[in-house]
């Protein structure tokens, strides 16, 4: 129920998820005691299934960066099923606020694996630690200005370190609502399948724009970096491509197509932040 296995099986997974609301805080707690003290796997379900939709919406973020959504869902799906493992209800935060870090943990994990990035600096590896356990004490996610007081520096290092773990969003999307939005939006807007994968038509017209002066950035890059990237990132004609598959395609090594992709990266960030000075 919860792994996709592959794209040709989404619409009828989305469909099969639509189906399940989402919980009251007071049932999150009921099922939450229940599996806590007395491990009842039909309360862990429960749990599970009423937050599906979260995931494939934090999923849909993130798409565009060398995963397609149902490898997405099917990473934020274990970090939903890590969540319940370690939420505890007696601290007083809802389950579905909680488990929004482990989905875009799992999701970040399963993109920098994919591109084959680990945190380097020893900074961003103590903000892993000082998260989890910030997340486990209260919740939700430490601020930048939280990180920085705890770790004892400023908070321009905890930004530039906070780059190793987190992977640039979709090339023509971020993150604009918080956490808490989001799920509201959850309540009020998905009534089915179709609801969770097309966005209104105003949301398509801006990053129809978005995309038309992203596609005119890539036409100021070499051939090859343009054909990395529009592959990689499922822009122009192609559908979106892992570093594994280009790499075949294009008869060089995977690691080869690592460097460019990031090469190409850096340089249309500089086209980009020049266009808008």
């Amino acid at each position: 129920m919860y792994r996709i296995i592959s794209d040709r099986r989404l619409r009828q997974y989305l469909e099969e998820i639509s189906q399940f609301s989402i919980l009251t805080k007071e049932e999150e707690f009921t099922f939450a005691k229940r599996f806590r003290e007395k491990k009842d796997e039909e309360a862990k379900e429960k749990l599970i299934i009423s937050n599906l939709r979260i995931v494939v919406f934090i999923a849909k973020k993130f798409r565009n960066q060398g995963l397609g959504l149902s490898e997405l869902i099917n990473a934020g799906n274990a970090g939903l099923m890590r969540a319940v493992d370690k939420f505890d209800e007696r601290k007083g935060y809802r389950f579905n606020t909680y488990s929004v870090w482990w989905i875009k943990r799992a999701i970040y994990d399963a993109i920098n694996a994919e591109r084959g990035i680990v945190p380097k600096s020893f900074l961003a590896k103590r903000i892993q630690v000082i998260t989890l356990k910030h997340i486990q004490k209260h919740g939700r996610e430490p601020t930048v200005q939280e990180l920085a007081k705890t770790l004892n520096t400023d908070a321009s290092a905890v930004s530039l370190a906070l780059t190793e773990l987190i992977p640039p969003y979709s090339l023509d999307e971020t993150f604009e609502d918080s956490d808490s939005q989001y799920i509201e939006s959850l309540r009020l807007d998905i009534q089915g399948a179709d609801n969770l994968i097309s966005p209104p038509p105003d949301e398509i017209f801006k990053k129809k724009v978005q995309k038309e002066k992203l596609l005119s950035a890539l036409s100021k890059l070499e051939s090859r970096e343009q054909e990395i990237l529009k592959r990689n990132f499922g822009l122009g004609e192609y559908e979106v491509q892992s570093l594994e598959e280009i790499s075949r395609l294009m008869n060089i090594t995977r690691e080869r197509v690592r460097q460019i992709k990031e090469n190409a990266l850096r340089k249309l960030k500089i086209i980009l932040l020049s266009r808008r000075k």
